[in-house]
Parts: C-alpha cells; sequence; structure tokens
C-alpha cells in the first residue's frame, strides 16, 4: 500500500480526531500513558460499549482505562467496513493523529479490541499492521469477543451479511470470494503479529458458530501464537458475564504495566 501519510494527514489530524472517533480523553487526568482502540461491530453499536454517535465515551470501562492513563478510543471505520483496506487506511490516519496529539511514540504501549464485526476487525487490523508497508507498528494486545472469523462461510447465514461483506470488498481488483479471504481472519493467520491474544466465545451464539472460533484458536496456537480462549457456556451472540469483563480488563491492563 502507498504512503499517503503527507495528504491524509489533512483529513484527520490532531484537530479532526472527534469526526473519526469516540475517545475518553475528558476522563483522564495528566498524561496519557497508552490507547486502545475498539473497533465497531455490523451496524455501528458495539457490545463492549461503544457506539458511533459522536460524543464524550462514557461507560465503566473507559472510566477504568481512565483511572490508568489509557485513552480508549472508539473508532468510525464504517458499519459495514469488515476491516477493508480502507478501514485499515482510516485506522492508521488515526493513530498517527493520537500519536500527535498527545505526544505518544511508537513505542508507547497500545492495544486494539471489538466484538463481533469489531472482533473480527482488531483481528484484521493486527494482521494487517504486521504485514503493510505503511504500518504504524503493532498492538501489544489484541481483544476479540465472539470474532466472525469465518466470512466465506458466515455470509450466508444471517440475512444481512451478504450484502455489507460485499460491499466491503466490492471495490478490490479481485473475485469477490479473493476480497472475502483477504478480510477473514481464518485466511490470515500466517500474517498475526506475535502478541497475546484474548479470544472469547459465546457458546450459544446464534451467529458465529462456536467450531469456527475453536478452528480458528487451534491454528493460531498451533502456529505458536500465545491465545488465551475463553467460552461462555449459554451466552448469545455478544453477551459477555461480569467473570470475564473482569479478565478483559486485567487482560487489557497488562499491557501497560
Amino acid at each position: 500500500m502507498a504512503d499517503f501519510t503527507k495528504t491524509d494527514s489533512l483529513y484527520i489530524n490532531e484537530n479532526t480526531i472527534p469526526y473519526y472517533c469516540n475517545t475518553n480523553a475528558h476522563l483522564i487526568e495528566g498524561k496519557v500513558k497508552g490507547f486502545v482502540l475498539e473497533f465497531p461491530g455490523l451496524g455501528g453499536g458495539s457490545c463492549m460499549g461503544g457506539n458511533m454517535d459522536q460524543g464524550d465515551y462514557n461507560g465503566n470501562l473507559p472510566s477504568i482505562l481512565a483511572s490508568h492513563g489509557i485513552l480508549q478510543v472508539y473508532t468510525f471505520p464504517g458499519p459495514w467496513s469488515w476491516m477493508n483496506k480502507g478501514a485499515v487506511r482510516m485506522v492508521n490516519a488515526l493513530v498517527k493523529a493520537l500519536r500527535k496529539k498527545y505526544n505518544l511514540t511508537e513505542k508507547t504501549p497500545w492495544a486494539v479490541m471489538g466484538g463481533s464485526m469489531g472482533g473480527m476487525g482488531a483481528l484484521m487490523y493486527s494482521a494487517n499492521c504486521n504485514v503493510n508497508e505503511d504500518s504504524i507498528g503493532v498492538p501489544g494486545r489484541c481483544v476479540a469477543v465472539c470474532p466472525c472469523v469465518n466470512i466465506p462461510d458466515v455470509m450466508h447465514r444471517v440475512q444481512d451479511i451478504p450484502r455489507t461483506v460485499f460491499r466491503a470488498v466490492s471495490d478490490y481488483d479481485m473475485p469477490i470470494e479473493d476480497g472475502l479471504k483477504l478480510i477473514s481472519p481464518n485466511c490470515r493467520t500466517a500474517d498475526m503479529p506475535r502478541i497475546p491474544y484474548l479470544v472469547v466465545c459465546d457458546c450459544a451464539d446464534e451467529i458465529i458458530p462456536e467450531e469456527h472460533i475453536n478452528d480458528y484458536v487451534a491454528d493460531l496456537k498451533s502456529k505458536g501464537h500465545n491465545v488465551t480462549h475463553d467460552h461462555l457456556p449459554g451466552a448469545g451472540h455478544g453477551a459477555i458475564t461480569d467473570d470475564e469483563w473482569c479478565k478483559i480488563v486485567e487482560f487489557l491492563l497488562e499491557e501497560f504495566r
């Protein structure tokens, strides 16, 4: 991918950050010590708390992270983006803007997270950061809750997925089935960075089959990746128990200690 850093910064910069994300910056006292990027689920909302209505990011997790000087960033790559190449480009530009605004360096710790399409986005953004020429570095940790890891199979399981996935890769100069593989985590395990992963499976998920996530995690582990794989028995799509929230918080905070 060509580097359009200078031209992209005309649009996404330290002054325009609120156009492209919500943050908990208003809750942080003192210096920002790092940041967590959160990616939206299909439609723009998130089972992890974020939404695409512009404004301050409030809630339990944003408050906890703020108390540790950690910026939580709910990104706006698009509700149908499926972490396609346009979404990656936008988030890269946003990361550069955040670093400039808060005087952060490439060595400043950061992590990614998301649920459903956002969980898939966290995984795919990590992969793209690892292989793209325009990389802004790789995140230190990745949390993926009920992630869509096998897009070619899931595409026809739910009525509103096909049009959104087709749209995400329709401008790729290749057959749709090849474009789907570029945004499907199970086809990109070779590109994943060597970082800790927390992958959460909702065992009664009506959208993402449990075996999809089990197979994906098994593939990552077979390649030597450090993956914590939690199962939530009886949980439907996007459900997160209180105990699991505690594990997610602890997992994220470990990156900033």
